[in-house]
């Protein structure tokens, strides 16, 4: 199998959720049954421009289904104050099919580090905004043994292979037009910004909007990346509102406070949400029971890894609702 490794390796596709095993304990806060969430398609405006996306995505995905495309790193640097993510930027310059399959915030693709004996490929997804040039940036938390530990350490001008651009991202159509969802809370928390970045950078006419939040959650101050954006993101109609874990629980009774003083006109009211599951099915709950339309509550299957003590912080962990990915499928892709 290693010998092998160097012409081909094995993509590994994120199989369907399913619940843990083991008996659900009882929570004080989590007072509702989770919600099934909503992932939808990618926009398009017109029939003729769908019947074009159609076409092209598929003669890409013709080229690109079974093979890996190796990239070079441009640049990489660290994103947080304590080092824990490093923001990487992939030179596409090479491989403009590639870019043109990035239509939507919220898509994300398999990563390898093509070394002896490595660690197996990873999902990320891609935090720079589509259409923003022949390069992806990808946010990277360092998990010791992993392919995201492998990534940090790259240096420039160190290749990585890259599959296909996978999912249909956030159903964006869902909270338009402005003037029919005039408010939208947006929730991400540790490396789930990444998406978030790219919608917000991609615009959703969030000037137009009446209201528009990022409710943005990290253990603190230190771990938390893109601080330096904030000013340009609040400059396009989006309020920041930083969350650190060690002082604030993203559960129930803050979800209620907080929405109670947003919400106004429920139907008219959309939610974008980024983090780790269970809390996705917390804040879904809670935007239901507010009158929130199922389909205005945007995610993606895409779902960051984070850490146990994240989740600690968050005083979710350990609650029997973390559900785990099943063992995964495998295609052979081989290396261009």
């Amino acid at each position: 199998m290693a010998s092998a490794m160097a012409a081909t390796c094995m993509l590994l596709r994120p199989a369907p959720c399913t619940a843990s095993a083991s008996p659900v304990p009882v929570i004080p806060f989590l007072h509702r049954r989770p919600r099934s969430l909503t992932t939808a398609c990618a926009v398009v405006t017109t029939p003729q421009q769908q019947q074009g996306a159609i076409q092209k995505q598929q003669q890409n995905s013709a080229v690109r289904k079974h093979s890996w495309t190796a990239v070079p790193v441009s640049a990489i640097a660290p994103a947080t104050e304590d080092q824990s993510m490093c923001l990487i930027t992939l030179d596409l310059s090479g491989a403009p099919d590639l870019v043109a399959m990035y239509t939507t915030p919220g898509q994300y693709l398999l990563t390898h580090v093509p070394l002896p004996g490595g660690p197996p490929p990873a999902f990320m997804c891609i935090s720079s905004a589509p259409h923003s040039g022949l390069q992806f940036e990808l946010l990277v938390r360092s998990v010791p043994g992993t392919t995201s530990e492998k990534l940090c350490k790259l240096h420039v001008g160190n290749v990585v292979q890259i599959g296909p651009v996978t999912g249909t991202g956030f159903a964006i159509q869902n909270i338009n037009p402005p003037e029919a969802t005039q408010k939208v809370v947006l929730f991400a928390a540790a490396e789930g910004i990444s998406p978030i970045r790219a919608l917000i950078e991609s615009g959703f006419s969030a000037s137009e909007r009446a209201d528009v939040r990022l409710y943005y959650a990290a253990k603190d101050m230190q771990s938390m990346p893109y601080q330096e954006r904030f000013k340009k993101w609040e400059e396009t109609g989006v309020k920041v509102v930083p969350l650190t874990l060690q002082k604030q629980k993203v559960q129930e009774p803050f979800l209620e406070h907080t929405l109670n003083g947003m919400i106004g006109n429920p139907l008219s009211t959309g939610a974008v949400i980024v983090g780790p599951l269970i809390l996705k099915e917390v804040i879904t709950g809670v935007l239901l029971d507010h009158g929130v339309r199922q389909e205005k509550i945007l995610t993606i299957d895409w779902n960051p890894e984070i850490e146990p003590s994240t989740l600690d912080a968050f005083g979710l962990n350990g609650l029997g609702l973390i559900k785990k990915l099943q063992a995964p499928t495998m295609d052979t892709f081989t290396v261009e």
